[in-house]
Formats: structure tokens, C-alpha cells, sequence
């Protein structure tokens, strides 16, 4: 957990910029919750996990990449929630991929009604399991998540 407390302090710093420049959309919360299910969405269709009718293999550099981009996500919630990171639950017992990630669906689409650090924390613990029954590398993890932290950087400081 160590890495990710050094992950969010970066990503704090990024959120600093968007709040400047987008937080005063009426829908500022709401558009974040639908960009948590969006990456969750993006992140599940790289892996291939649920296409039995595809022979393809997943791009690795593609799952990282949207799995950062889901890691990210959940780490601005943290900042916007004042969630503090001591506190992160212990992951769902379920083993089933696909039970899994409907429950990291289900709590995520309850963001926008019921958001609280207890919520998004639950998201995060079970995403990193997630992460960890998919065999995702911990540091290719943490790469992934500086490397998009870069490129968020670069497109806040950019007219992207």
C-alpha cells in the first residue's frame, strides 16, 4: 500500500489542477462517477476476460494502461471524499472473476446516490483484488499509474 499512498499524493496534485479549472460544473461529481464506470468498462473489455466467443489474447500494455486509468479514477475520490488511505478495508472473499467485478459495477454505479469513503474504498480494495486474481504484475502496475499520471500532466498543462 505503501506505493499507492506515494501514487495518490501525485495524483492529489492533478486533482488541485482539475478542481481549478472544473469544479465549478454543477455536474462536476456526477461526470466523475460516470468516468469511474466508463474506465471500469474500458478496463474489463481489454482484459477479455468475459469473451468466450475470442481467441485473441489480451494486450498487456492496454489492460495496465486501463486498469491505471481505474486506479486513478478511484484515487480522485479519495481526494474529493477526504478519504483517508490508513484505512482501506480488507477485499471481498469472492474468488469468481465475474461475481467480482459485478460487485465493483454495482457499488461503483451507487457512487452517484450513495458516494462516501466507504464506498469508493470498498471499489479500490476490491479493484486491487481484481488486479491480483487477473496475475496483473504490482510494479507494471505502479509504472502504469505513473505513466498516466504523466499523460494527464501533460494534457491538463496542454489545450487537450
Amino acid at each position: 500500500m505503501e506505493e499507492f499512498k506515494k501514487i495518490l499524493k501525485v495524483n492529489q496534485e492533478l486533482d488541485k489542477v482539475f478542481d481549478e479549472k472544473y469544479s465549478s460544473d454543477k455536474d462536476y461529481y456526477n461526470k466523475n462517477c460516470i468516468a469511474l464506470l466508463v474506465e471500469l468498462g474500458e478496463f474489463i473489455n481489454e482484459t477479455k476476460c468475459f469473451k468466450y466467443w475470442s481467441i485473441k489474447t489480451p494486450n498487456m500494455d492496454n489492460v495496465l494502461e486501463e486498469y491505471a486509468d481505474c486506479i486513478t479514477m478511484c484515487l480522485s475520490f479519495f481526494t474529493h471524499l477526504n478519504v483517508e488511505f490508513d484505512n482501506i478495508p480488507v477485499h471481498s472473499d469472492i474468488d469468481d472473476i465475474f461475481i467480482l467485478i459485478n460487485e465493483i459495477f454495482k457499488d461503483a454505479t451507487n457512487m452517484i446516490e450513495y458516494g462516501s469513503g466507504d464506498l469508493i474504498e470498498k471499489i479500490f480494495s476490491n479493484l486491487l483484488y481484481l488486479g491480483e486474481l487477473l496475475k496483473l504484475d504490482k510494479q507494471e502496475i505502479y509504472d502504469a499509474c505513473y505513466r498516466k499520471m504523466g499523460i494527464i500532466n501533460d494534457r491538463l498543462n496542454s489545450d487537450y
